[in-house]
């Protein structure tokens, strides 16, 4: 029998351009849906911040990443947190932080690693 391990996701790259907020986004997907493992907080920290930006805007023909989060953070009740200094840094205020994105400090990063089994940076 698999022990059910906590994790943390730090997510740096934005939400397009790279690669790596898209495979957060199916490695999160994938653990809740076929695993016992949880997820304790997906931390946006850096370029990871427009991952929160309600402005974000693509083609009907391109996955709509913002959306995706948030979707993933209603259904299984996850934490979306963003690191407060660097969201603004980028523009990314209360007004147009997505829904079910929260700003934060990156103690609140600090504290989820500390309740983690795991960490993991995309």
């Amino acid at each position: 029998m698999v022990n059910a391990l906590n994790y943390t996701l730090v997510i740096l790259g934005p939400a397009y351009g790279t690669q790596s907020a898209y495979c957060a986004y199916q490695f999160a997907q994938t653990l809740l849906a076929h695993t016992p493992h949880s997820i304790e907080n997906i931390f946006f920290y850096a370029d990871g911040c427009y991952n929160a930006n309600r402005c974000t805007d693509p083609a009907s023909d391109e996955f709509d990443l913002v959306n995706a989060w948030q979707q993933l953070a209603k259904k299984y009740a996850i934490r979306l947190t963003v690191c407060v200094a660097a969201a603004q840094r980028r523009g990314i205020t209360e007004d147009n932080l997505a829904d079910y994105f929260e700003l934060t400090g990156l103690g609140e990063l600090g504290e989820s690693i500390a309740k983690s089994d795991r960490v993991i940076q995309f």
